[in-house]
């Protein structure tokens, strides 16, 4: 793009504005991150308005055969929005607007740079509430959200961003505007372009809007912490509560290592050497007490090493805290951090839990793990110093094994976080050869120059 960046730059400004386009080096390098490893230099970067600017923007990509990467606000731990080939960095996040809410058909219609937690916020006036909640609430957007198909710490009970989009507004790579789905909670009209674009990573079209189904926020939520001083019991316990049919909103495990981190890191007591686990409970009020009672009779089973319940709102929001700070907290203790996101079925709770730890003793590395015990989905996250050649080697190997543990075990290389760069050179692992030539022949017909996100999901041939 080099010889012809000038050229492009004076046709974005005539699209957007001269105040909305950036080729300065230290923007360029702010944008060239996302909350992984992964680093990539954008050519320049654009801030659009409106669907209409971001149409102009992909037919001035499609002809000159541009890259074009959409970001939120690079939460993302894939490597999703970094741009792997240069190229125009779309930056959503100014497209901003809560543009409806049908309260009497609980839905809203949002633009793609809406912050999840302002989204709630606007929502509560209303009683109602978007579930999928990633930690990362403050900070990412819906768009973001949809495109990697985020889920966080309620999606035992309620899902992932796949359940709750009723429908989108697309910008394809020619330019082309079009919407998917429908206002109605039931469709069987034609293919379910909907779900194919929710976690396509930003690789078939721009998400521009995004219409949400939402619900009334439930009258009670209680919160039970139990301490175990192993990973096993924990595991155990969280399937036991499971296939008991108690129904937790919330089922988070925090490893010792993570809590050693955590309590540094937000200043907060607990039992030395012991793995948190944390239930929650909502609805009904005297329901969810009794759901909770009996959740901690099977913590006793297992031979919990303490309980606690949140008596007040002031005490769960501690434990929640606690919970949201893992990733930063872990953040401080070395200097590199591989955070996994791989996913068994709930039945391979505890042999998971268990494999991480053998492949830690193996490698030599810290890999202190946390996540949504719930419905299997566990972050790992490689500890180690990329300024040491030796132990960047040991963290590779650790993190194939970590995926090859889950793959075993019936799961998937990645539960929320997206393939994105960190893990496509593994993502032939979990599918065959067919599968993954009819991935690359979709993505083909929806954006055949190949201008959209290349280099993301499928390694390079």
């Amino acid at each position: 793009m080099d010889s012809n960046l000038s050229e492009i730059v004076r046709k974005l400004v005539s699209i957007v504005g001269s105040e909305n386009v950036s080729v300065e080096p230290v923007d360029l390098v702010v944008y060239s991150q996302d909350a992984s490893e992964n680093v990539g230099k954008p050519d320049v970067i654009v801030w659009p308005a409106i669907a209409g600017q971001v149409s102009r923007v992909l037919q001035l990509a499609n002809e000159f055969r541009i890259p074009v990467v959409p970001r939120g606000a690079g939460t993302c731990r894939s490597g999703g929005p970094v741009p792997a080939k240069g190229g125009i960095l779309l930056d959503m996040t100014r497209m901003n607007k809560i543009l409806d809410i049908a309260v009497s058909n609980f839905q809203v219609l949002v633009e793609p740079g809406v912050v999840l937690i302002e989204l709630n916020k606007a929502l509560k006036p209303y009683n109602l509430f978007l579930p999928p909640d990633p930690a990362s609430e403050e900070a990412c957007t819906v768009g973001g959200c949809v495109a990697e198909c985020g889920g966080g710490i309620r999606a035992v009970k309620y899902g992932t961003f796949r359940d709750w989009v009723l429908g989108l507004e697309i910008v394809l790579s020619t330019g082309e505007i079009i919407q998917t789905g429908t206002k109605t909670r039931k469709s069987v009209s034609g293919y379910d372009l909907t779900r194919l674009f929710i976690g396509s990573e930003g690789t078939l079209g721009i998400i521009t809007k995004v219409r949400l189904r939402v619900q009334p926020l439930p009258e009670s939520r209680l919160v039970l912490a139990a301490y175990f001083d192993s990973l096993e019991k924990l595991g155990k316990a969280v399937f036991h509560v499971i296939t008991a049919g108690l129904n937790p909103s919330a089922a988070e495990l925090m490893d010792k290592y993570s809590m050693e981190a955590v309590s540094k890191y937000v200043k907060i007591s607990h039992p030395k050497d012991a793995a948190l686990l944390i239930l929650e409970f909502d609805g009904n009020a005297s329901d969810a007490k009794r759901r909770l009672r009996l959740a901690k009779n099977i913590c006793s089973h297992e031979r919990v090493l303490k309980t606690e319940v949140a008596r007040t709102k002031r005490e769960s929001d501690r434990l929640w805290l606690a919970r949201k700070s893992a990733s930063p907290a872990l953040s401080t203790i070395k200097p590199s951090r591989a955070a996994e996101d791989i996913t068994v079925p709930i039945s391979q709770v505890p042999e998971i839990l268990v494999e991480i730890e053998q492949i830690a003793q193996k490698y030599r590395l810290l890999i202190p793990t946390y996540g949504h015990a719930g419905d299997g989905n566990f972050h790992p996250s490689i500890m180690f110093d990329e300024r040491v050649p030796e132990e960047v080697e040991r963290a590779k190997l650790a993190r194939a094994e970590i995926f090859k543990a889950a793959l075993k075990l019936g799961g998937t290389l990645s539960g929320e976080h997206g393939i994105g760069l960190s893990k496509a050179p593994y993502f032939a692992w979990e599918h065959g050869a067919i599968e993954i030539d009819l991935m690359r022949r979709i993505k083909q017909v929806f954006d055949p120059n190949n201008i959209l996100n290349p280099g993301k999901i499928f390694a390079e041939a």
